[in-house]
């Protein structure tokens, strides 16, 4: 595996350098390359199967990949770097502490069923963030109002609805202060009225201007209102990406036009 000489400039939060994974012998993702822009919405587009769910965990390192570089904030995922200046696989504790700075919101809530909602939220920033309970609970407090949660801090999981059970799971990852927000397919488990629900709040956050985030999603009018850009990948390879105009009423690849025949 080859190293880059030089860190991504401070504006790129996600440096993908062709990055290939593969199981079982089975290659999953080709040579897939990506920048990401700080404050910039990406959205991931294309058939069941392409590799975004993949390529979204794999900037995650929760599939470490085989070949390629990948950066996150300016940190090399998956390896660090020893006193001599090369690099060395690394899964441990530093491992640990670049995750900390990536949140990620997956199609299950995976909420802690014995916490309440608030609970949920600021636990992990006391646990390892270290940060004081009281300031904790105040941010907390202020994230759930932000996803329209503030008159059910108290209630279990089990008395949420599943939309509601989403945004307590966003608020929980934006309570990292993550640099980078990954959403694997956020509203799948949802029925129509909760999807409505959990996208309101993932559009607030986009026109917010702060949360670098990558989306991967099959609600195509989400895609259009809110990305900064679209990335289509078909086959674990990346087809085409430009502007929601460019890609969506403009497809230059073919498989991207028989892909959005199937979805519009």
């Amino acid at each position: 595996m080859r190293f880059p000489s030089k860190l991504p400039p401070k504006d790129v939060i996600v440096r993908a350098t062709d990055v290939c994974y593969s199981v079982n012998g089975h290659q999953i993702l080709h040579d897939v390359s990506l920048d990401v822009h700080r404050g910039e919405v990406v959205v991931l587009l294309g058939p069941s199967g392409a590799g975004k769910t993949t390529f979204l965990r794999t900037i995650n390192m929760l599939n470490p990949y085989d070949d390629g570089t990948i950066f996150v904030d300016g940190h090399l995922m998956g390896y660090k770097k020893t006193r001599s200046g090369a690099y060395t696989p690394d899964s441990g504790r530093h491992l640990a502490e670049q995750r900390r700075n990536i949140g990620f919101v997956f199609q299950h809530f995976n909420l802690w069923p014995h916490m309440t909602a608030l609970e949920n939220v600021w636990h992990t920033p006391v646990r390892i963030l270290k940060q004081p309970k009281a300031q904790a609970v105040e941010e907390a407090k202020q994230l759930l109002a932000r996803v329209g949660l503030a008159d059910r801090m108290d209630a279990h999981p089990n008395g949420l609805s599943g939309g509601q059970q989403q945004r307590v799971a966003i608020a929980r990852a934006l309570a990292m202060h993550p640099s980078l927000m990954l959403f694997d397919e956020p509203t799948s488990a949802l029925d129509p009225e909760m999807t409505l629900e959990v996208l309101a709040v993932m559009k607030q956050l986009a026109r917010s201007g702060d949360t670098t985030m990558m989306i991967v999603t099959h609600e195509i009018e989400f895609a259009r209102e809110v990305a900064d850009r679209i990335v289509v990948m078909a086959d674990g390879r990346l087809l085409e990406q430009g502007t929601p105009e460019e890609v969506l009423d403009h497809p230059k690849e073919q498989r991207t036009r028989e892909f959005l025949a199937k979805v519009l």
